[in-house]
């Protein structure tokens, strides 16, 4: 990694990786020739732009465009031909009251609150931000939404994802009641999707990482499938009448019955764990394993792929088999300890739903940590560990998370600590239901080794960079990175503290390969590197 050029009259040194999802205070813009907070009717080529509350009808045709800044919040009535869009900043709110045959596109890094909307031909949904369907909402036709890494996308009513439709899911995916999904459906998933109702699918569920069903009805129809390439669990029982491809872990907590078709256990590494009775009517077949701790009534087939790559299963079923492992003390995977290798989850749904990544401060003896949760966390205690190679963890403290809160919640915790050199941290959040989930892993430099430039790592990188510095007071730091022809591609602010800082710079993955740049600038300082993808 070469310095190109580093002002230091304040003392740079060291911190560690966070992949920090604070987002900077926004500044409300409007684009140059927006007509602002004004009803009417806007054709195409005009922009009306949103920047306080605001109410009035308005109406865009094909090829219009409505912004709602930071700080706006559009509450009237929309109209939004095929073609038009409407761009929601960071810091702006939509909520229409009413959007009858609504076609427009929404791009969103705010908030947006969707009730009494009616949807037509030619709507599409990209959320980077908060989005929020309400009541009263009707899918007349297809529907295609992009919920990327780091969103929260809730359904607060029941929900059917009709023909056609396609949902790509890169961040959290809450669907509140039931989920009813046609033939032609798709959802893709690579980051959470929790369903608290019912499911009825027969679409096809592409599930790339952790998706949970938590209702007592669960069925899966003819029609299209379901592919799990990682987690998907099913708490109470299970129907099925298709065919089912399984690369991962796959868990019932109840009973379930197979009607029809083939059950896949496709690879050595793959669990079919059901946890209570298993009826099967199909095939179920493959090279991984099958765990049944209730009664296993076979009236299909069971059976491994071939004498080579057989199905172990941990008892011995009846009807008709072949190519199979009988292992009494096979055990039931869980996905606290599962390692799903075919996972493909998308960069922040590694994170729990609700928490943000680790930040850190170093000053002698003291290593500070803080953290935030987000207004939908569920969580009970938050447990701090540190391990000083990475590998053994002990516990450092624990706090006590702040219940019944509807807003952004900053948490922090001092570890005193006498280790000098590398210290590793993370965070164990369990929620109140008893489940847990770790943030990312930070590495603080501390005693002597903290006594180092500015450090901007991996490079070349692949799907993020670190940054890693001191600062000797608070203050902002800003980082803009830019390819070698000068194009902006990421623009960030973060607030830093006294001593150690670090600051992840994520959601690289899609940068071409070349040459970059990444300037990060504190008060009159400045320092640019030179990056490899």
């Amino acid at each position: 990694m070469k310095l190109i050029r580093i002002l230091v009259s304040t003392r740079w040194l060291l911190a560690i990786p966070s992949m920090a999802l604070i987002a900077p205070e926004a500044v409300a813009q409007c684009p140059t020739g927006s007509t602002l907070n004004t009803a009417g009717t806007y054709t195409s080529g005009h922009t009306v732009c949103i920047t306080t509350s605001f109410s009035g009808s308005i109406t865009l045709n094909s090829g219009a465009t409505m912004v709602v800044a930071n700080g706006g919040n559009y509450t009237g009535n929309i109209s939004a031909s095929n073609g038009s869009a409407i761009k929601i900043q960071s810091g702006g709110t939509f909520s229409p009251s009413t959007a009858n045959n609504f076609a427009g596109a929404i791009t969103n890094s705010g908030t947006v609150n969707m009730s009494n909307i009616s949807l037509t031909t030619g709507v599409a949904i990209t959320n980077s931000g908060v989005f929020n369907w309400l009541s009263n909402w009707n899918q007349n036709v297809a529907l295609t939404v992009s919920n990327t890494a780091c969103a929260t996308m809730n359904f607060n009513t029941s929900t059917n994802v009709n023909s056609g439709a396609n949902i790509q899911n890169s961040g959290v995916l809450n669907f509140t009641s039931d989920l009813t999904t046609s033939s032609g459906s798709t959802i893709n998933n690579r980051g959470r999707v929790t369903v608290s109702g019912n499911l009825s699918s027969s679409g096809l569920f592409y599930n790339q990482y952790k998706a949970v069903f938590k209702g007592n009805t669960n069925n899966v129809n003819s029609g299209d499938s379901i592919i799990n390439l990682a987690f998907m669990t099913f708490s109470q029982s299970v129907t099925t009448n298709t065919g089912i491809r399984n690369e991962g872990l796959f868990t019932v907590g109840g009973s379930y019955q197979k009607n029809s078709g083939t059950f896949l256990i496709n690879n050595s590494n793959a669990q079919l764990r059901i946890k209570g009775a298993f009826t099967n009517n199909g095939t179920t077949t493959g090279n991984g394993s099958l765990h049944v701790a209730g009664g296993f009534s076979n009236n299909g087939t069971v059976s491994g792929v071939s004498a080579a790559k057989k199905l172990t299963v941990n008892q011995t079923p009846g009807g008709t088999t072949s190519n199979l492992t009988i292992n009494t003390a096979l055990v039931a995977a869980d996905t606290a300890t599962y390692i799903a290798s075919m996972a493909n989850p998308a960069v922040c749904s590694v994170l729990p739903m609700q928490l943000s990544s680790l930040q850190a401060a170093y000053q002698t003896g003291q290593v500070q940590l803080s953290w935030y949760t987000y207004a939908t966390s569920n969580a009970r205690s938050f447990t701090i560990e540190y391990s000083p190679d990475g590998r053994t963890y002990t516990t450092a403290g624990q706090v006590a998370a702040t219940t019944g809160s509807n807003e952004t919640t900053r948490y922090q915790f001092t570890h005193y600590t006498n280790l000098t050199g590398t210290i590793y941290y993370r965070i164990r959040e369990t929620d109140a239901d008893g489940s847990f989930y770790y943030s990312n892993t930070l590495l603080v430099k501390t005693g002597n080794a903290a006594n180092t430039s500015l450090l901007v790592f991996p490079n070349p990188f692949i799907a993020y960079v670190q940054i890693n510095l001191q600062l000797e007071k608070a203050g902002a730091i800003q980082i803009t990175l830019y390819d070698a022809g000068g194009r902006l591609h990421k623009k960030l602010e973060r607030q830093g503290m006294t001593g150690n800082n670090t600051i992840v710079v994520n959601d690289l993955s899609e940068l071409q390969p070349g040459v970059y740049f990444i300037k990060i600038i504190t008060g009159d300082h400045t320092a640019v590197e030179k990056l490899i993808k």
